[in-house]
């Protein structure tokens, strides 16, 4: 994957994250407001892409993790429902975006599960980019080889 391609995959991805996130807003989306660990973590996959940009082109091995970043992310975003201090306020944006469409939305149990399975995706595979980036890197290290004839002094 080019790396621009994966700079915008990144930053699309937070900002759908964010632009979901405020169609159910609630307690989970003023705590993400109010702290700093929220969009600090949540910026991670952005900036490390940005860290990689002068390579042109990521490797498979670590093009896979950061999809599987942005991928985790939408459907946390999409599937996690927030809570609010009434009982119908429990919403998921998907549900809210069912009602908008005029589609009946089921019960937010399954999406719940299904939510709190895409943050522990999502957990995992920041843990599997940090791994990625990491080893290639370590591969991407070249040691120096013998130098230049014509940077080498002629001995007499």
């Amino acid at each position: 994957m080019r790396t621009n391609l994966n700079v915008a995959l990144q930053a699309g991805s937070l900002l759908a994250f964010v632009g979901l996130r405020f169609t159910a807003p609630g307690w989970f989306l003023i705590i993400l407001i109010i702290t700093l660990v929220g969009p600090v973590l949540l910026t991670v996959p952005s900036i490390l892409a940005l860290t990689v940009l002068r390579r042109r082109v990521l490797a498979p091995a670590v093009t896979a993790p950061f999809v599987a970043c942005a991928s985790f992310l939408l459907a946390a975003g999409l599937l996690m429902p927030d809570f609010g201090d009434t009982q119908d306020s429990v919403r998921a944006p998907l549900s809210v975006l069912m009602e908008s469409a005029g589609l009946a939305a089921g019960p937010s149990g399954p999406l719940y599960v299904l939510g709190s399975l895409a943050v522990a995706g999502w957990s995992v595979s920041m843990l599997w980019l940090g791994v990625a980036l990491a080893l290639d890197a370590r591969r991407t290290h070249r040691v120096a080889g013998p130098p230049h004839p014509a940077w080498v002094r002629p001995s007499a």
